[in-house]
């Protein structure tokens, strides 16, 4: 082990035949050098790493410093070697020192805050690793940012018990509100107005997003239990079985023509279609077949991860066909370019529409005005899903067999001969299923003779 006096030209020079390895110590710096490893098959240039050696409570250490030449210059090699030194001489090891402050930092890198980043940058997907849901990716993100950050931002990923799930869960329920933030009221919707903090189905939503994510961690080797297992849900749901009933869709119906397009239209689509709001809220131009009668949408836009093809009545057409296709502005360097919207249902052409809720208030207020006004009892709350639901109800109570209303609304087959053999798409049946509610849509909505306006309006 020679001790030479280290400079810059002397370390870029040093080199090592293939496969050997010398070492260089400083003339200056006892303890410190240079060891330069000859080229491999692994690593053809070879590589110089900076090392020191010292002696700590009477051992013989050798500690390898932060980065290799030239990451790491010289000066830079000499100052953190007398860091080092000077670590001994308060009774600190400093390889010890090192280890440490690695293990502080990996362990600071898996709070709850950044676990939960990582989770919905990478962890948010289905089956065979097909995206869920935009809808269901955007209200996990708000159950975290709303209910879960707020009061465990920097906690510790492992120290998260079974005992801290339920508490949170409890106050979340409680509606009480998270450290920095008042309490909200219930009942408001967007447009400035805030929604709910809590609540028992707020509490069910965040147990949903923990266990995922914790369920995540445990396969990212991040924890080692889950601790939401075996946790019960919070609140009691009740399913959900509001269909519309004939007098509410007559009503509905010229309503929902009346505010026209996009929401309007949106409605009247997705009670003709049966499809998922969301679904129907992201149809794309390039995705619709007019002259076909189709609507064709692939995997990754289906919330059950699959393709699927939905013929569009002859009604549903006539909607498309009169929907005006609005124009969108984007940056293509320094110039402004204009180009058609990809989406059916946008109102400013740069995205699909949102905000249904809103949407759905101005057809509420419409429809109660009217009925005070002719003296009659408001009507039962209901709300968008509850459309999808109608066209089932309707379409098996028309003599739709269930099985083709399944494949209506894409849902899963049971049984392995659905889920794996059969390949049938089923799509003049499905034709048949809509094009026969479409048409006793439109008797019921435009009845002979009488003032209302038709699905083709």
């Amino acid at each position: 082990m020679p001790t030479v006096k280290l400079t810059d030209a002397a370390v870029q020079k040093y080199a090592a035949p293939k496969g050997e390895r010398r070492e260089y110590f400083d003339a200056t710096l006892p303890g410190f050098g240079l060891r330069v490893a000859g080229p491999t098959d692994r690593n053809p240039e070879g590589r110089k790493s900076w090392v020191l050696f010292y002696r700590f409570r009477g051992d013989q250490k050798r500690l390898t410093l932060s980065r290799p030449y030239p990451a790491l210059s010289l000066a830079d090699a000499r100052k953190e070697a007398g860091d080092a030194f000077a670590l001994i001489d308060k009774g600190i090891d400093p390889a010890l020192h090192r280890a440490e402050a690695r293990a502080e930092a990996e362990r600071k890198r898996d709070t709850v805050g950044t676990a939960v980043e990582a989770f919905l940058a990478t962890g948010m997907k289905g089956r065979k690793g097909r995206p869920l849901a935009a809808g269901y990716i955007e209200g996990t993100r708000g159950n975290f940012q709303n209910h879960v950050l707020p009061r465990w931002r920097d906690r510790d990923l492992e120290a998260i018990t079974r005992r801290d799930v339920i508490a949170l869960l409890d106050a979340i329920a409680a509606n009480e509100p998270a450290p920095g933030k008042k309490p909200e009221a219930k009942g408001r919707g967007r447009g400035g107005n805030k929604r709910p903090a809590g609540g028992p189905v707020a509490a069910n939503r965040v147990l949903a997003a923990l266990r995922a994510m914790f369920a995540w961690a445990v396969r990212r080797g991040l924890v080692e239990v889950n601790p939401c297992t075996s946790i019960e849900r919070p609140g009691e749901e009740t399913r959900r079985d509001r269909t519309l009933t004939a007098e509410e869709m007559r009503e509905l119906w010229p309503v929902f023509v009346k505010i026209g397009h996009p929401f309007g239209d949106f409605f009247r689509v997705l009670l003709l279609t049966g499809q998922r709001r969301s679904e129907v809220a992201g149809m794309r131009w390039a995705d619709v077949d007019l002259e076909a009668g189709t609507w064709t949408l692939g995997a990754d836009q289906t919330k059950a991860g699959r393709s699927h093809v939905v013929p569009l009545s002859q009604a549903a057409v006539a909607i498309l066909a009169a929907i005006p296709r609005k124009s969108m502005t984007s940056k293509d360097g320094a110039k402004l370019v204009t180009k058609p919207s990809p989406w059916v249902f946008t109102s400013d052409g740069g995205a699909a529409i949102s905000g249904f809720s809103r949407a759905k208030t101005i057809v509420d207020a419409k429809i109660a005005k009217a009925r005070a006004e002719a003296e009659a009892d408001p009507m039962a709350a209901w709300n968008v899903h509850d459309l999808r639901r109608t066209a089932a109800t309707e379409m098996g109570r028309l003599g739709v067999p269930e099985f083709v209303i399944a494949k209506v609304l894409n849902h899963t087959s049971k049984g392995i001969t659905g889920q794996v053999y059969n390949r049938y798409e089923y799509l003049a049946e499905k034709k048949q299923a809509l094009e026969t509610w479409a048409a006793y849509l439109e008797r019921l909505v435009a009845p002979a003779g009488a003032n209302v306006v038709a699905l083709r309006a």
